[in-house]
This record gives C-alpha cells, sequence and structure tokens, in this order.
C-alpha cells in the first residue's frame, strides 16, 4: 500500500454500531504490523464531528503535536499513547482501549454528565496514518512499498445500548421502525434511546435516569 507508507495519506476503517451504546472498549487484532501511527475516533450521530478517542504514534508530537503520555488529566482528554506502535510482533497484535481506564471521575461514572457523554457512540472510525516500516520508504522504490499493507483480523466493540437509564436492553423492531435497533422503554419514556417522555406523561421535563432516582415521566392526569 503505497499511499499507506507515505504519510500524510490515510486509511479509514469505519463502524457503524446501528444506534447510539455505552461503548467500554475497542479492540483491534492486526494481522499485519501495527500502524506506527493511528487515531481512534468516535460520533454520537450521523451529522456530528468526529471526536478523537486516543492517538497512539511512536512520533506523537511530530504527526500529532501531541506530548505522550499514560493516562489522562481529565475525563475526556484523548491522550497520544507511545504503547502498542512498535513493529513487532509482525502479525497477531493487540490493541486494546478502554474507555474508561484511567478516567479521573470512572469511580462517580453515574453522576459525570461529561464522562457518560464520552463513552457515547454510534460509529466508531480507526483512522491508520503511517504504517510502520523496515525504513524502505526513505529508498522511494514502488515497487518495494507496495509490498507493505494493512491487515485488520478483528475489530471487537463492547457496550451496552444506549438508554438513558430507562431500559435494560435493546431489540430490533419492525413495523414503522423499519428493523431499527431500539431501546424497550420503562417509566412511561419512549423514542429510540428512549429520551423523551410519553405524551401522556409531561407532568415534569425527562431526565435520564440515576442510580438513585429512576426519573420516571409523570401522568399529566390525575384521579
Amino acid at each position: 500500500m503505497l499511499e499507506g507508507a507515505n504519510y500524510p495519506s490515510t486509511v479509514n476503517l469505519t463502524l457503524n454500531l446501528g444506534k447510539t451504546y455505552d461503548v467500554t472498549y475497542i479492540k483491534l487484532t492486526f494481522q499485519s504490523p501495527k500502524p506506527e501511527s493511528f487515531i481512534i475516533y468516535k460520533r454520537t450521530n450521523e451529522n456530528s464531528s468526529w471526536i478523537p478517542y486516543q492517538y497512539y504514534s511512536a512520533s506523537c508530537m511530530l504527526t500529532f503535536g501531541l506530548q505522550p503520555k499514560k493516562y489522562p488529566d481529565f475525563d475526556t482528554e484523548a491522550i497520544c499513547s507511545e504503547d502498542f506502535s512498535d513493529l513487532t510482533p509482525l502479525h497477531g497484535s493487540e490493541v486494546a482501549f478502554g474507555t474508561l481506564d484511567w478516567r479521573p471521575g470512572a469511580v462517580t461514572f453515574d453522576m459525570r454528565k461529561d464522562l457518560q457523554d464520552w463513552v457515547t457512540a454510534s460509529d466508531i472510525r480507526i483512522q491508520l496514518v503511517r504504517m510502520n516500516t523496515f525504513g524502505d520508504e526513505m529508498f522511494g522504490q514502488p515497487a518495494v512499498l507496495r509490498t507493505y499493507f494493512y491487515a485488520i483480523s478483528d475489530l471487537a466493540v463492547g457496550g451496552r445500548c444506549h438508554c438513558n437509564g430507562h431500559a435494560n436492553k435493546c431489540t430490533k423492531q419492525g413495523g414503522e421502525y423499519k428493523n431499527e435497533t431500539r431501546c424497550e422503554c420503562e417509566h412511561n419514556t419512549i423514542g429510540r434511546d428512549c429520551d423523551m417522555c410519553h405524551s401522556a406523561y409531561n407532568d415534569a421535563p425527562w431526565q435520564p435516569a440515576g442510580v438513585i432516582d429512576a426519573h420516571p415521566c409523570k401522568s399529566c392526569y390525575f384521579s
């Protein structure tokens, strides 16, 4: 892959999850050598911007203008890690990213709106920025550079349906929803993510469910 060896050309691998999820981890298994530099992105809907989750590079400052770090200073910081960017092993390497790993507010996740938004994603993108090579790009021989390639044998994303705490599961629903995956809403809520009150239960503003209070939508009618 001549283009991939010559930064700044990039290759994108995009995974549409079908709806929003609370993502806990993303794990990549490479059949080729790991990239020298790559980025994990997420977004929350098809119209939103891509937000970086994590940068990986053996040259963080040169490639991304970021100092390499091992741990984030705040909950929604996307750091650049120098781990997982070496050439070896040549195949079978795994790279795992945990959305809450080392996040300062992880122990109080249910009370941290910014962290709840951080883990929410509808799409994941892996951007492969630069290949690991044996230095052959210095000689600029196309025949040699074409022998390099990216190969990902597995991309696993772990998480749960994002239902704002108002459902225990989501299912693929037919009829008017055209086989969309939707939350099975409780607490008198409706919507794909249980993000609204039912029309007959609008006595109080909708709220996401919490650990102490489920914040069910309340009936507009009294007997």
